[in-house]
């Protein structure tokens, strides 16, 4: 793409916009009793300005830049306090924060998901959820699939083997699909393949669930909502950690984080990487070799630097390497249904093919934002590359049926978006920007047909065994313009109104040739385009100072696309899928800040559905088509409660009920049309929850004990949409115990301590029904050291 105008558009604005003035901030610092703190840090959010209090409980930060901030005090022993606060232009602002004992309120929580700049939880007009980096070591969420027990209504689905499948699922929206109906951002840089998901996370700091479609703000895949992880950012301190472990199945753990200013107060460098692998648990009775195994190294390298007081810059690179015995499925069949193989060959199944999957993602991505008098411009350009080796089994039996490898296939993304947002605390909060991108998808298909093919499909038996060579290639190129702004009426209600519009070109071509000569070649090529208007209205009511009334309505999509696995291009072509959004909540604290409490209500409208269906039984392809509409209702409880110092409970409680309006489908057995209206859609229980359990003791002046037990469950649900296949209601119950201090952590962990049988995942396909099984008990230790 050629970004020359864009590019001399940025310079001029730096060259001839206005340098915001500086100025200066102080204030105090006390407890409850009146009594100043001594020694309390005060930090500007995504600044490096900071100071700390002297013995009269004062601080001071110069050269202030005129905006709206976010300043954070810590004070070992009291609650961290985050509160939102504006500096003026050419003067002296002064702001005094009082302290709390630690653990006897809920931590301020600040988000950045919702509406692209920093807000607090629960002002915020959406139904989002968040957990900082004491939360996710707490919940034990070590992996992209154990993401579950953060909101209601949402789920991830271990795909069982190195993550690239990884369903993440929202108020009944996923997809089978590597485009996913979520939106996932790490570090701002846009994940539009589950086959880049990461396996493993490390050095996270936060991460945030906004529900629902959110195309105004963030466009194609946003369809279900945004997944937002962000990892630790460099900071200006030397600081580390390193931490070892070891379980059952052979589990082994390593990883490390060195945080270092380079340049005092400019460049800060931090590095991290994780290194984590596991044997398999279910065996392959036809060659005794265990699947489902997992190796995962993610490393990242983190820049940042501080050009003045207005610009920065940042620079980050991250690699991924995922290996796994993988994909191992269990096959439902009319004798012998998915929950009997649960309970009569339990990780135990039978097939010929030695499978593997090997995957290695790149990426890198520079950021820069420059703060200007009145509005802040952020740049943000990515581009990706996953390469996957691989070997699957078609058919999971001892016999030579079908089976597929891919030797290299190559996935590029390129993103760049270009964002101006408002910086004053005024009446009205915009934000507007630009977004380009471009996805490159080159693959080698090699479908075996082998000596047993005759069992599936007789008239290929004379011809067997042959293979059948697909080179697939695809190329996406969009552009999409956006623009928000919130409007406060009044001190109590403001409005908030947006439109996003995209554009996307699409083009595809496919080669396809067999071994065997007697089987003719054929290739095609496509295009198509696709355009989306996502609009968005929002309400924010403030009661007072502890009840937020919120309500909205959004739309999200998914672009369309080209099939490439079929004969007949006339049959290549699938249009974007939909969804509309109504929502509306109250978000409360109670009891002096030591109850939270909040409660969601929406209705979800999914239309052009992209579903895996077979799109020609003759050649057995199986494809994308929109031949589904579907509604989902439901309501979102969250709650958290600090009922005494050092304990607190949360619970977070979901009710879904969905339905599919429009299926017909083809039979893959007898050819005819099915119809499927009024069934449930996939991997959408009707009830759902997690609670999570945390105490900490003080042993002494040095000593803690740290406990934690989380629950999380789902009721009854369905893997297909013919709804032949279901997973019972099942709970995974976590937890862990150990001691704490300053510079070493020690913790006894275990999840799916009841040792529950499930099945992670699965799909279903024209009454292909599989699924792969959920990990069993696994336990271990883990030793932290820091500095």
């Amino acid at each position: 793409m050629n970004f020359k105008n864009l590019a001399l558009l940025f310079f001029t604005l730096l060259s001839f916009a206005g340098i915001a003035q500086e100025n200066r901030l102080t204030g105090t610092i006390s407890d409850t009793d009146g009594n100043p703190v001594q020694g309390a840090n005060i930090r500007l959010l995504e600044t490096t300005k900071g100071a700390s209090t002297d013995n009269q409980g004062k601080y001071a930060i110069e050269g202030v830049v005129s905006k709206t901030y976010f300043i954070e005090i810590s004070y070992l022993g009291y609650q961290t306090l985050v509160n939102q606060i504006n500096v003026s232009q050419n003067s002296q602002s002064s702001y005094d924060f009082v302290l709390v004992e630690s653990s006897n309120q809920l931590d301020e929580v600040v988000v950045s998901a919702a509406n692209r700049r920093l807000q607090n939880i629960q002002k915020t007009e959406a139904s989002i959820s968040a957990i900082g980096a004491k939360g996710i070591e707490q919940l034990q969420v070590k992996e992209f699939g154990e993401l579950s027990s953060i909101a209601p209504n949402f789920n991830t689905y271990d795909d069982g083997g190195p993550g690239i499948f990884t369903i993440v699922a929202s108020r009944g929206i996923s997809t089978i699909d590597v485009n996913p109906t979520m939106g996932v951002y790490v570090d701002d840089v846009p994940y539009f393949s589950t086959l880049a998901y990461p396996l493993a996370l490390a050095d996270v700091e936060q991460i945030e669930v906004l529900r629902g479609p959110q195309g105004t703000l963030y466009g194609r895949n946003a369809l279900a909502g945004v997944l937002k992880i962000t990892t630790k950012r460099p900071t200006n301190e030397l600081s580390g950690y390193a931490t070892v472990g070891y379980g059952n199945l052979n589990a082994k753990e390593m990883s490390f984080a060195l945080n270092a200013p380079l340049v005092e107060n400019k460049l800060f460098f931090r590095t991290s990487a994780k290194v984590s692998e596991r044997d398999g648990f279910v065996t392959n009775e036809f060659n005794n070799k265990d699947l489902q195994n997992r190796k995962a190294l993610n490393a990242n390298f983190r820049l940042k630097y501080f050009a003045n007081d207005n610009l920065s810059m940042a620079l980050r690179y991250n690699i991924q390497r995922r290996e796994s015995n993988a994909y191992a499925f269990a096959l439902a069949t009319p004798d012998n249904s998915l929950q009997d193989i649960l309970e009569n060959s339990l990780y135990k199944l039978n097939f010929d093919v030695d499978i593997f999957q090997k995957v290695l993602t790149q990426d890198v991505a520079f950021t820069l934002k420059y703060d200007f008098e009145k509005f802040t411009l952020n740049s943000i350009t990515s581009y990706q590359i996953t390469q996957q080796e691989s070997l699957d089994e078609f058919d999971y039996t001892p016999f030579d049926i079908q089976s597929a490898r891919r030797p290299n296939s190559i996935y590029e993304n390129f993103a760049q978006e270009l964002r101006l947002s408002s910086s004053s605390d005024a009446s009205l909060q915009w934000t507007a920007g630009v977004f380009l991108y471009q996805n490159k998808e080159e693959r080698e298909d090699i479908r075996r047909f082998g000596n047993d093919i005759g069992l599936a499909a007789p008239d290929f038996a004379p011809l067997a065994p042959f293979n059948q060579i697909e080179l697939p290639i695809a190329d996406r190129k969009g552009i999409a313009v956006f623009g928000q702004a919130t409007y406060e009426i009044s001190d109590k209600l403001s409005v908030t109104g947006g439109m996003r519009a995209d554009y996307e070109e699409v083009e595809a071509s496919v080669v396809r040739t067999f071994s065997n000569p007697a089987l003719p070649g054929n290739s095609f090529s496509d295009d198509a385009t696709f355009d989306a208007l996502s609009p968005k209205v929002s309400l924010g009511y403030d009661v007072n100072d502890n009840v937020f009334l919120f309500a909205n309505y959004a739309k999200g999509f998914r672009p369309g696309g080209i099939n490439t696995f079929v004969t007949d291009p006339d049959a290549a072509p699938f249009e974007p899928e939909k969804s509309s959004n109504y929502e509306a909540g109250v978000k409360t604290n109670l009891l002096n800040n030591r109850l939270k409490l909040n409660l969601t209500g929406f209705f979800i409208n999914y239309k052009d559905q992209q579903v895996f269906t077979v799109l020609d039984l003759t050649s057995f392809v199986i494809g994308t088509d929109n031949i589904g509409e579907s509604r989902s209702y439901g309501l979102e409880l969250e709650s958290k409660w600090v009922a005494a110092k050092g304990l607190d409970f949360t619970l977070n409680l979901g009710y879904l009920n969905t339905e599919i309006t429009k299926y017909n489908p083809i039979d893959f057995n007898t050819g005819e049309e099915l119809d499927f209206s009024g069934n449930s859609i996939p991997l959408a229980a009707e009830f759902n929850g997690n609670m999570n359990v945390n105490y900490k003791l003080p042993l002494n002046k040095k000593f803690n004990l740290e406990t934690s037990l989380d629950y999380n469950y789902q009721s009854d649900f369905f893997f297909s949409v013919d709804n032949d296949t279901t997973q019972d209601e099942y709970g995974l119950l976590n937890g862990r115990i150990g001691f704490t201090s300053k510079n070493l952590d020690l913790f006894v962990w275990g999840k799916n301590i009841t040792d529950e049988a499930y099945y992670s995942y699965g799909y279903g396909v024209g009454g292909f029904n599989a699924a792969s099984f959920g990990l069993p008990q696994t336990y271990g230790v883990t030793l932290t050291g820091k500095f």
